[in-house]
């Protein structure tokens, strides 16, 4: 067993696959609309106490329903509900793609007998500078989606 787990590619396939099997089961048992949560079909009851004393939204209101709706397929709604769900949960998915491909990488240079670390380092610069610019731009992504509820929220109020 110790051998198996220190192959060359194995905690990268095991992270890329945990963060699918977690994505997958959070398909399965969570369901969202624009209200609401919903865990095996039943609502949950939370609210947001900034959104509930004030009238106004705090910086993650709607992100768990946005990222619930992308996981469901519905990037429109998603989006319109808090524009950072789907930028995030696209950057996490592809992030997990792009690391069991680094798995598969170093698992085929480990069995080669001169090794080709090449594209194993590739990948890992593309996987380490595609992972920043996707983190930066959901963060700015999400932050004007917030600034754009918050200024609603405030001209509502006023």
């Amino acid at each position: 067993m110790r051998k198996l787990l220190s192959r060359p590619g194995t905690a990268p396939a095991a992270a890329g696959l945990a963060i699918l099997l977690q994505a997958a089961i959070a398909r399965m048992i969570l369901a969202a609309d624009e209200t609401r949560v919903y865990f095996l079909g039943h609502p949950l009851n939370w609210e947001c106490s900034l959104r509930a004393h004030y009238g106004l939204p705090c910086p993650t209101c709607g992100l768990t329903r946005s990222v619930i709706l992308t996981l469901h397929g519905h990037l429109a709604r998603a989006w319109h509900l808090a524009p950072g769900g789907p930028a995030l949960t696209l950057g996490v998915l592809l992030a997990a793609a792009g690391v069991l491909i680094l798995a598969a990488a170093q698992f085929l240079s480990a069995n080669r007998t001169h090794g080709n670390r090449w594209l194993e380092q590739r990948i890992k610069l593309t996987l380490q500078s595609g992972t920043i610019v996707w983190a930066s731009v959901s963060i700015v992504i999400w932050l004007a989606g917030w600034a754009g509820q918050f200024s609603s929220a405030l001209q509502a109020v006023h």
